[in-house]
């Protein structure tokens, strides 16, 4: 197992990082499309979900940097207040991928408002999966890698 591990290269290392991303944002993805389906009375597609949640991930990390960068020296730049700002600026992009990625059945955007509270539930579902992955990483650091076989 480990010569296998290690025979796979940046590239199998890569896509493996992708799909342990994408396995974590699909609880968000599917909550996500049932929100917005309950707003326009049609499912979008899941993959458009999907992709609506990426994005947001993406985004949220141009404006935590953005946010760190304005928010440096101040009470706010560090720590739980930190944390908040974080947490908005998340719920913020997602609802701007819902705004731009998940129009209606006839091409209409949800508004604002609705957007946003779309991306609410979806935003803290991602924040509980980190805040379980950072609470004991160094445990589950070791057991992941004892099912490699690595340690």
């Amino acid at each position: 197992m480990k010569q296998a591990m290690q025979a796979a290269g940046p590239m199998g290392w890569g896509l493996l990082l992708l799909a342990i991303l994408a396995l974590g944002l699909t609880p968000a993805a599917w909550l996500l499309r049932a929100l917005v389906a309950r707003a326009f009375g049609a499912r979008p597609a899941f993959f458009a979900a999907l992709w609506t949640v990426l994005f947001a991930a993406v985004l949220w990390a141009m404006l935590a940097v953005a946010g760190l960068i304005a928010t440096h020296g101040t009470a706010l730049g560090s720590g739980a207040p930190f944390a908040g700002v974080a947490m908005a600026l998340s719920w913020l992009a997602l609802g701007v991928g819902v705004r731009w990625y998940l129009p209606g059945p006839d091409g209409a955007k949800l508004a604002w408002p609705r957007a946003l509270w779309a991306a609410l539930p979806p935003g803290l579902l991602l924040w509980g999966e980190a805040a379980v992955l950072a609470w004991d990483e160094a445990r589950g650091l070791r057991l992941a890698l004892g099912w490699l076989g690595i340690a």
